[in-house]
């Protein structure tokens, strides 16, 4: 298996030059086709002059600028890696961008989106954006830290898993990347809560499942003791040397305030490494 058409989010942010640089790794590695995708998302013209918002018409066009030198750059890296790829500027009205970048999405084999910066002025748009594409896609999301991301490409996976439809659907979405990985740790925090098949130990059925496609992998069964599941994954991941982690995406809407309301809110808001997620 291999992904063969890749979209990568970009824009002026600090991690913005890994967020290019995974991309082209990935295509090289599955010989995919990559495609940049910028946001030009302003308010509209009479939006911002009824605002009282001067040099509307400067403010668009610098927009419109930033966009175009945010796809070029990714040109002139994919051009000079010989790497087959494409870009795009989804142009539109202020709170579409979201839902325009998911639709988009539904055509691709794989997403690499960025985690949100709060300390960044477009934080809500990036985290609008992670939920869009995570859940109305049909897609699964590389979700790269906004600290950057340094084992490109990923050689040790944990899988965060409890036997749930989403986690499922992670793993076997990731499969592509764990095939060359040196080995995959399925991590279960609480196996005495989880459902049991025919007396297997939890994990140890989807150990047998990824054995069958040749990856390297061994199941580690943690108890919680009154810690919260996420510390236990973040300290999984720091103890296991992994360089991502693959995980289910866990609501229906709004993720920062029911997909986040929980694990995904610290793993994501804590990202030291990659996250793979599926919904």
């Amino acid at each position: 298996m291999q992904y063969k058409n890749i979209l990568v989010y970009l824009d002026d942010g600090a991690s913005n030059a890994e967020r290019m640089n995974t991309a082209l790794a990935m295509a090289r590695v599955h010989d995919a086709r990559v495609t940049g995708v910028a946001l030009n998302a302003a308010p509209s013209l009479q939006t911002m002059i009824r605002a009282g918002i001067g040099g509307a018409n400067e403010i668009l066009a610098a927009n419109q600028a930033r966009s175009k030198a945010i796809v070029e750059e990714f040109s002139a890296l994919a051009e000079n890696g010989d790497v087959r790829h494409d870009t795009r500027v989804i142009e539109c009205k202020e709170g579409r961008a979201a839902q325009k970048l998911a639709h988009l999405a539904r055509n691709f084999d794989l997403s690499i989106l960025r985690q949100a910066n709060p300390d960044r002025p477009n934080a809500e748009l990036v985290t609008d954006v992670a939920e869009a594409v995570l859940f109305s896609s049909g897609r699964p999301v590389f979700f790269m830290p906004y600290i950057g991301a340094h084992a490109i490409p990923c050689q040790n996976a944990l899988i965060a898993w409890d036997g749930s439809a989403a986690s499922t659907r992670a793993v076997h979405d990731a499969l592509p990347l764990m095939e060359s990985m040196k080995e995959v740790v399925i991590l279960v925090v609480n196996s005495d809560k989880q459902e049991r098949t025919n007396g297997e130990e939890p994990g140890s059925d989807i150990s047998t499942h990824l054995n069958e496609h040749g990856i390297n992998n061994r199941v580690s069964r943690v108890h919680s003791d009154g810690i919260s599941t996420s510390t236990m994954i973040l300290n999984a991941l720091s103890d296991n040397g992994s360089d991502i982690l693959i995980m289910g995406g866990y609501g229906t809407s709004r993720l920062r305030e029911v997909v986040l309301g929980g694990v995904t809110r610290t793993l994501l808001g804590s990202m030291t490494v990659p996250v793979f997620m599926s919904h």
